[in-house]
């Protein structure tokens, strides 16, 4: 793959605030990658986003779209002659006009958006207004609006936030078969970390308009870099690494100011302490039990500390029962 998106040292304050709500951001994102940024509400991913579809102009750095500078010192391309188009988080459908009038609309390759109407399957919704139509359904409408025009990347900003909970799934796969199919490289900010680790081929982390982690969701959920990311995909154990002085990964927890590990609650081997036998492990007291559907999760008291677990449903543990747990890297 070759770049296509090249950011470097953007940043953007807003008004007299002084913190930047973007701050030195750099990062690439290569020819038929799919990149998410995530973060927490005010880390600054949606202004980025803004920045490089050409919303917003950044304070200072450069930004480069196929080799073409699109933002700089002295260089500032508009929206609408930047190679790229942004599918905004509403959807921006206009509410007076049919699917068919909607994705045609100041287009002119007919037989491109036909082909893109069968793939997304909104062939039979045409002569359908956006509001005869569901969320999942408005968003393909959007898409294909925005990919008609073949452009080089698709912004989107939090595409699956208005679908319902059993709608998510089913359209979080279709957009990732529509961006293979169609080889798009598209670029989506989202606070929703399942759909970056499900979609994206990497992740940037940011905290604060900084970007705090850039790596692939294995990477960012199995290594992260600081306290921050490791919270931000999911429920986590930070251990003293003293306390597993042979963990593969650690890094200095902010807060504690100690070397830690980052251990999920699937990574513990756990079993009774009859079964532990001699092997050292952390041995502690169950303090509570909760059903989770698929699986069992349970905080067992170690000393000064609390470590979430999760065991199988069918596991017979109960609170006050004496466990032992080991770290399970594979």
């Amino acid at each position: 793959m070759s770049e296509l998106l090249a950011v470097r040292e953007v940043s953007k304050t807003f008004g007299s605030n002084n913190r930047p709500a973007v701050d030195k951001v750099s990062f690439e994102c290569q020819r038929g990658e799919v990149l998410a940024i995530v973060g927490g509400s005010g880390s600054g991913k949606t202004t980025l986003l803004r920045i490089i579809a050409g919303l917003e102009i950044p304070d200072a750095g450069e930004i480069s779209l196929d080799g073409k500078r699109i933002n700089g010192p002295t260089d500032f391309l508009p929206p609408e002659k930047r190679d790229c188009t942004l599918v905004f988080q509403d959807y921006a459908l206009f509410p007076n006009m049919t699917v068919e009038q909607n994705v045609f609309f100041g287009k002119t390759a007919k037989q491109q958006v036909q082909k893109l109407l069968e793939l997304t399957k909104i062939s039979s919704l045409k002569k359908r207004y956006p509001h005869e139509i569901s969320g999942g359904e408005q968003q393909r409408v959007a898409l294909v609006r925005a990919l008609a025009t073949n452009p080089s990347l698709v912004l989107l900003d939090e595409p699956l936030s208005h679908l319902d909970p059993e709608l998510r799934d089913s359209v979080r796969a279709e957009l990732i078969n529509l961006f293979r199919e169609t080889e798009t490289t598209a670029l989506f900010v989202s606070h929703d970390t399942e759909d970056a680790m499900a979609m994206a081929d990497r992740v940037i982390v940011m905290r604060d308009g900084k970007n705090v982690q850039v790596g692939t969701p294995t990477e960012i959920y199995s290594r992260p870099k600081n306290r921050y990311a490791a919270l931000l995909f999911g429920k986590t154990n930070l251990i003293p690494l003293e306390l597993i002085p042979d963990a593969p990964h650690h890094f200095r927890d902010e807060r504690s100011e100690e070397q830690v590990v980052s251990i999920r609650p699937h990574e513990w081997m756990v079993m009774d302490k009859d079964s532990a036998g001699s092997k050292q492990g952390f041995e502690g007291r169950v303090s509570s039990v909760h059903y989770k559907g698929t699986h069992l999760e349970i905080k067992i008291e170690f000393n000064a500390m609390q470590i979430l677990a999760n065991v199988e449903t069918s596991s017979p543990v109960k609170e006050g029962d004496e466990l032992t747990v080991f770290p399970n890297f594979g």
